[in-house]
């Protein structure tokens, strides 16, 4: 009898499941606290900090079971899956403050592990290459950013409470796809003994490459945060009203679902360019995106910017895990698949914070400018890096 093992198909049905849990979530978790608990946007603030701090903690953990015990990674992920979806179940009938805090903290932590665990799954399917698994998996999940964020407004209107329950619901069901079908792929079991006594060690040269793309994912996500934060402050300044803010998400969402085969369809298939150059592309992409918005003052020119920014976003961050998964070896690959969701994490925690002390000491020219040296800076960093340590990828 073959041993059973995790399909691309049920990866990306999974993927989109708990996609479109969190997009029920993360767009009111603000607002809850802000105009449903009476909590002031600094304690919003804090709480949205803290929570990314829970993640970074739980893709850490997350990873570093993949490595030490990936025969049992299915049982960890289903720990894990377990206390989200016991978090999200308690807030229907608890979502007070200051309990709402803490179980969105709980499902953060095990979100954390989930992701970092799902990834590293991933690199062990061989169906397809990493870069179309990484492509699909960034496919399904926007895919269901869509159509969570659409379904939000639907729910509210009913009740807050709806938010929980269809979030638990899909938690739940996201446990039972995990429970009957994600078996550890058997390519990421080879040469175990190997991993085991240390051995499958990444090549130094390798580590440099993926530590400067950690920084660039670091300095993107800190810049693209600005779009989820300080961007929807300085649009009101300017007479844009905060629907016509929200907008923007969709067209984000809509720009990444058709564009997206497309790009590849381009860049993978035609012109069968390099991974690494990929990368290189959409960074450049994000920087020139932060630069027009320089001059940006009415909402026509912010669309522009935005449909900029999601090509550089479709580019970049499912590029990032593949690139990682190529350079690092078996018995490390938990570990730095972990790094990549613990940078993009720090990046998301840190930026709005940043920006705001950016925007309260100077401006918002200002912020643009330094948001465009850091990606910039980054970007070459991982240039040079590359051109010095890469000879055959």
């Amino acid at each position: 009898m073959a041993k059973k093992e995790l399909k691309l198909s049920w990866l990306l049905c999974g993927s989109f499941i708990v996609s479109v849990g969190s997009s029920l979530l993360w767009p009111l978790t603000t607002i809850y606290m802000h105009n449903y608990l009476g909590q002031s946007l600094t304690t919003a603030g804090i709480v949205l900090f803290i929570n990314s701090l829970a993640l970074i903690a739980g893709s850490y953990l997350g990873g570093r079971m993949y490595d030490k015990d990936r025969k049992n990674a299915r049982r960890w992920l289903l720990g894990a899956i377990f206390l989200s979806t016991s978090a999200v179940f308690l807030l229907i009938f608890f979502n007070d403050w200051p309990t709402f805090a803490v179980l969105l903290l709980l499902d953060n932590f095990g979100g954390g592990i989930a992701i970092t665990i799902g990834n590293s799954l991933a690199t062990g399917i061989k169906e397809k290459s990493s870069r179309q698994v990484f492509n699909m998996l960034y496919f399904m999940q926007n895919v269901g950013v869509v159509i969570g964020t659409l379904l939000v407004g639907v729910l509210v209107e009913i009740s807050i409470e709806w938010i929980f329950i269809s979030n638990f619901i899909l938690f739940a069901f996201y446990w039972f796809v995990v429970y009957r079908y994600y078996y550890v792929p058997k390519a990421a079991l080879v040469k175990e003994q190997v991993a085991k006594k240390g051995q499958d060690k990444t090549p130094l040269s390798y580590v440099w490459v993926i530590g400067a793309i950690l920084i660039l994912f670091f300095a993107i996500e800190t810049g693209y945060s600005q779009w989820q934060s300080n961007l929807s402050i300085y649009m009101e300044s300017l007479g844009i009203s905060v629907k016509s803010y929200g907008f923007l998400w969709t067209i984000n969402g809509f720009v990444i679902v058709c564009g997206q085969p497309i790009l590849n369809k381009l860049l993978d298939d035609i012109l069968k360019i390099k991974l690494i150059y990929k990368l290189y592309l959409g960074s450049a992409l994000f920087v020139l995106g932060f630069f027009t918005l320089l001059f940006a003052t009415d909402y026509p020119h912010f669309i522009l910017t935005m449909v900029i920014v999601t090509l550089g976003e479709i580019l970049t961050f499912p590029t990032i895990p593949a690139v990682v998964d190529n350079l690092s070896t078996l018995s490390e690959k938990g570990k730095y698949q972990g790094a990549v969701s613990v940078f993009a994490a720090l990046g998301r925690a840190i930026g709005p914070l940043a920006g705001g002390l950016i925007v309260d000491n100077s401006s918002y020219n200002m912020l643009f400018t330094v948001m465009i040296a850091l990606m910039g800076i980054t970007t070459l960093f991982v240039i040079v890096v590359a051109q010095f340590n890469l000879v055959k990828k």
